[in-house]
């Protein structure tokens, strides 16, 4: 008999996949406390609309530095739970340590150098953001957009991340938009454009989804 409907095989399943449950929230409550305890401004979503945000979410993936090693986690991390309120209904869950083994392959990948336009850096961070999926859990679309309705969450909610930081990397005056209201602007205007972008993730078409993201930020 295959070992996969073998007796015991089903239980067997079942009990690793909720040891690894346990162990995404063990790690997720121990890097919450860290925060809580030394560095509770971390927690803050780093506004999209910072002058040069764009440059240090960049930068901040291959800094060694203990004050500056975050700012790729927080903003990826705060965005996600920030577009996942707009969209989705709780539960769901967004884990930060998966942000950060994120930013970690981006580290090895780029080295020490940042070369390339700013649209190559956010796609391929937008795939390997996709690849460790930190959106674990889902909640209950909210309403009838494509945002909320996709399949492929991870896609949606950093797609709609990185094309923010896209529009916003310039700054603006923070009074005429907040960033929740920003961020569900953005979802709007990508939202013909995100089945295209998901088949590029899919793909790991890195040119390709280059080259979307400038197509989305000349068309705006």
């Amino acid at each position: 008999m295959p070992p996969d409907i073998r007796p015991g095989g089903f239980f067997l399943a079942a009990l690793v996949s909720r040891m690894a449950r346990i162990a995404d929230r063990l790690t997720t409550w121990s890097v919450n406390l860290s925060i809580m305890l030394f560095a509770p401004e971390w927690r803050k979503l780093p506004s999209p609309f910072t002058h040069g945000m764009m440059s240090e979410v960049a930068q901040a993936i291959r800094a060694d530095s203990f004050l500056v090693n975050p700012l790729f986690n927080a903003y990826f991390y705060r965005a996600a739970i920030h577009i996942q309120r707009r969209y989705r209904s709780p539960p769901f869950l967004v884990l930060e340590h998966r942000v950060d083994a994120a930013r970690r392959i981006l580290m090895a990948e780029i080295g020490p150098g940042l070369d390339g336009s700013e649209q190559a850096f956010l796609a391929r961070a937008l795939i390997t953001l996709a690849d460790v999926a930190p959106v674990a859990r889902a909640g209950k679309p909210k309403d009838a957009s494509a945002i909320a309705h996709t399949e492929e969450q991870n896609v949606a909610v950093y797609a709609v991340a990185c094309v923010a930081l896209l529009f916003a990397e310039q700054g603006k005056p923070a009074g005429e938009l907040d960033e929740d209201q920003f961020f569900a602007v953005v979802g709007a205007l990508i939202a013909p454009r995100l089945p295209a972008i998901a088949d590029l993730v899919a793909r790991r078409d890195e040119t390709g989804l280059a080259a979307e993201l400038a197509d989305i930020r000349a068309m705006y």
